[in-house]
């Protein structure tokens, strides 16, 4: 289900102002709202990543597609127009010396976050999320990963919102040869035709290809999502930013202005991006409310519109976009909670953002801007910028080395066990992982605790799988099993028309179907099995939508156990939640971070009722570890 993630977008595009030697040679010169523009989108990022402060925040990558290819086309027709030519190595030259640069200097950092705070197996994703950033084909590494930008029971990558940079940074490399080649055989006039019918494969492709299962598909993939750069270009082709608009003209353009304005304020605060209707239009018509925006900045650049844009705090965000975006995410992923100790809320918030602007400022000063107006001031500056790109390769897979592949984590959970060892798996999705965890901790002296949960399980979408748990419990062989699927409220699915949630008939069906295929199969085993209800989340998550959603999945998983009686029941929620109440700190320590998950240390209250609950004997002394 789109997370939301989210996850991330592109600001590959964000410093499209050009050079002076850019600016003389092509006459296209630089408008101050087009920067407010920046700044706009991405405040609207980092507030959607605040914990999802602003709903719709993740369409800033609409405005910066569209604003993308508008300035890319609008460049290039300049310098075809005033030269009779197209100098591509320049032109990707240019691109490289302002992409590049903040990139790889991002990398050290990913190393060290590898090095340190990753889990071992999680290394292996992450070299791979390294490698395919550098390459630039992000956004198809995660749709052949079968990540879901918006799942949020995947462990988060400080990566994952390079995937637009990847579908930016395609463009930039196919989009000249196209506008090249059709405008010195044909001209402008077919270069518009040929682009017409670029966007319209594109908005047909998303049409095509949305499934409501796996949106994903559809918002990560280059060819779904280039319908926003090729309306940029149109505008560009039909724009002539050197003519001002003036008197009524202005005034119309400038109410356009402001009605775009709403509309986009109205799907950044409202529009989910689990909504059907996000692909079936909503995108586009957001782009359509750009297309207006960049017009007023440009032909519109004394009207109001303009002026409200090129206001300095935006103007300022818009300059340090690219290396804000580039280190926010990776930043958040960092400073949680629990590394912080601080809760989700504005503290924490402001450690972030003055964290991500501190690097993005030294970015700007000492990498990005020194390079991009005097390149590299070395004799060879080929041979170095090869020779900087392979250590950072060779830095990421040195840091990343060593980690088991996602498929092999049961094996390697499995592996130096001691024979006598009795053994507690849990199953289910990722909550039932940091669960185990927190039993870990307790250190149960001859109790193993093997970690089967499976990150991002939505049992919607994955199916039946009725060999999916019998097939570990019978190569792990546990002295007890658990099944924990907390996280199964954030899922939904299309039904009757629309996107529903837990409580609904069709989802409730759909939910008892594939957890009953799961579970019969293990009611046949000989050791216990329990399963566990679904205990209220906390946080943004403690509403009362939230809570009538787990109360559905809790009627649904009881009515499931009613007809395999050889299951046991634990009722998390009532050892988390005593008297209705859920506990929120174990210890001086929160308990769920994130609302969903257990943290180690938070979690140890609970960890020793589900281990007396269990039977499986007394834990050892905890203090002080972790």
């Amino acid at each position: 289900m789109p997370r939301t993630t989210t996850r991330a977008f592109s600001l590959a595009h964000l410093q499209d102002r050009r050079t002076v030697s850019d600016t003389r040679r092509t006459g296209f010169g630089h408008f101050p709202a087009l920067d407010g523009l920046r700044g706009l989108a991405l405040a609207g990022v980092l507030l959607f990543h605040a914990q999802g402060t602003l709903v719709g925040g993740y369409l800033g990558v609409d405005l910066f597609f569209v604003l993308s290819g508008f300035l890319i086309t609008g460049l290039l027709c300049a310098e075809h127009e005033a030269t009779h030519g197209i100098a591509l190595r320049d032109f990707w030259i240019r691109r490289a010396r302002r992409l590049l640069p903040a990139l790889v200097a991002l990398m050290p950092a990913i190393a060290l976050y590898a090095w340190f705070v990753v889990a071992p197996h999680e290394r292996h994703g992450l070299r791979l999320d390294a490698l395919a950033t550098l390459g630039y084909v992000a956004n198809w590494r995660a749709l052949l990963a079968n990540k879901s930008y918006w799942d949020l029971f995947a462990a988060p990558s400080p990566l994952e919102h390079t995937w637009s940079l990847a579908i930016e940074e395609q463009f930039y490399l196919l989009w000249p040869l196209v506008v090249a080649f059709v405008l010195r055989a044909k001209g402008r006039r077919t270069l518009f035709g040929v682009t017409l019918v670029l966007t319209a494969l594109s908005i047909v492709a998303m049409l095509v290809l949305y499934d409501p299962k796996q949106p994903s598909r559809v918002y990560l993939g280059t060819d779904t999502r280039a319908a926003g750069l090729f309306v940029g270009a149109l505008l560009a082709m039909r724009l002539e930013p050197s003519k001002a608009l003036a008197g009524a003209r202005r005034t119309s353009l400038d109410a356009l202005g402001f009605a775009a304005l709403v509309g986009l304020a109205v799907a950044w605060t409202r529009l989910e991006g689990s909504s059907p209707l996000l692909y079936r239009g909503g995108l586009w018509l957001t782009e359509l409310g750009v297309l207006v925006l960049i017009a007023c900045a440009t032909v519109g650049r004394e009207g109001l519109v303009a002026r409200l844009l090129a206001v300095p705090p935006l103007r300022w965000l818009g300059t340090l976009s690219y290396g804000a975006y580039l280190w926010h995410w990776p930043v958040d992923v960092v400073l949680t909670p629990e590394r912080t100790g601080l809760a989700f809320g504005p503290r924490l918030y402001g450690l972030q953002l003055a964290v991500t602007f501190a690097a993005a400022l030294a970015s700007y000063i000492a990498v990005e801007q020194p390079i991009r107006q005097h390149g590299l001031r070395v004799r060879r500056p080929v041979v170095v910028t090869s020779g900087v790109l392979t250590a950072a390769v060779a830095l990421v897979l040195v840091a990343t080395r060593g980690g088991p592949r996602p498929e092999d984590r049961l094996t390697e959970e499995l592996r130096g066990l001691a024979p006598t060892d009795r053994r507690l798996l849990v199953l289910g999705d990722s909550t039932a992982n940091s669960i185990g965890w927190t039993i870990r901790g307790l250190r149960l002296g001859t109790v193993s605790v093997v970690l089967g949960g499976e990150d991002g399980l939505d049992l919607l979408s994955d199916g039946p799988a009725e060999e999916a748990w019998i097939k570990k419990l019978t190569e792990v062989n546990p002295a007890a099993a658990v099944v924990i699927v907390s996280g199964a409220f954030l899922y939904g699915l299309t039904a009757d028309g629309a996107w529903r949630d837990a409580c609904y008939p069709a989802w409730d069906e759909r939910f008892r179907s594939a957890l009953r295929a799961r579970l019969a199969p293990l009611a046949t085993r000989s050791e216990p099995v329990w399963v566990a209800s679904v205990p209220h989340a906390l946080g943004r998550y403690d509403n009362d939508e939230f809570r009538q959603r787990i109360a559905c999945i809790n009627g649904s998983i009881r009515a499931v156990m009613a007809e395999l009686p050889t299951l046991r029941s634990l009722d998390l929620a009532e050892l988390q939640c005593p008297s209705g109440v859920c506990e929120r700190t174990c210890e001086g320590k929160t308990t769920r971070p994130d609302g969903v998950h257990y943290d180690i240390p938070g979690g140890r209250c609970l960890a020793r009722r589900v281990v007396d609950r269990l039977g499986l004997g007394e834990a050892a002394p905890t203090t002080g570890d972790r």
